[in-house]
């Protein structure tokens, strides 16, 4: 059985019991969130948390469920400036609180904080990099738990973004 827990103002935890309540209701035929499987149900709270712009944090098991619109849309600033930081009107972290905590998750030491991180990681090449060999010494996508399937496909979207060309041939050898 799972437990889910949540995190965050009032407010914001009231409006994801109430989201996640609203989809047990709809699909009171099929298992309850908790009596699934670890994986499907973090797939399935995830997209809750993406489409219903949640912002309390929901846990699983003890584990974060991650929005992956929140982590993408950071990337695409990142992305755009090539910075994990931004020099315009002072020095600041482009860099969300939020991507860094999913980053420690994915094979990263702390750093301190997130400025800490940006200074260890400052460009997108820097980035790249670290996808392709975390602080362990794996690539970020061979260091998920398979239960964590909310990360893999954020890890999955981050990489096809970073590396699309790899990405590309990864699709058509597993088309093959």
């Amino acid at each position: 059985m799972n437990k889910i827990t949540y995190y965050g103002s009032e407010k914001e935890i009231a409006e994801a019991i109430n989201v996640l309540k609203k989809y047990e209701r709809r699909h009171k035929k099929g298992p309850r969130l908790i009596n699934m499987k670890e994986a499907k149900a973090r797939l399935i709270i995830q997209d809750l948390i993406d489409k219903n712009n949640l912002t309390a944090g929901i846990l699983i098991n003890g584990n974060n469920v991650w929005s992956m619109t929140r982590i993408l849309t950071n990337l695409e600033c990142i992305k755009k400036t090539g910075l994990l930081y931004s020099i315009d009107n002072g020095e600041h972290a482009v860099l969300s609180q939020y991507f860094y905590q999913f980053l420690i998750i994915c094979g990263s030491t702390a750093h301190g904080d997130v400025n800490g991180w940006v200074q260890f990681y400052p460009t997108i090449e820097h980035l790249k990099r670290f996808f392709k060999r975390n602080e362990f010494g794996k690539r970020v996508s061979e260091s998920i738990p398979v239960q964590w399937t909310d990360v893999k496909r954020i890890v999955d979207m981050i990489e096809a973004r970073l590396f699309p060309l790899e990405s590309y041939v990864k699709s058509q050898q597993e088309k093959k």
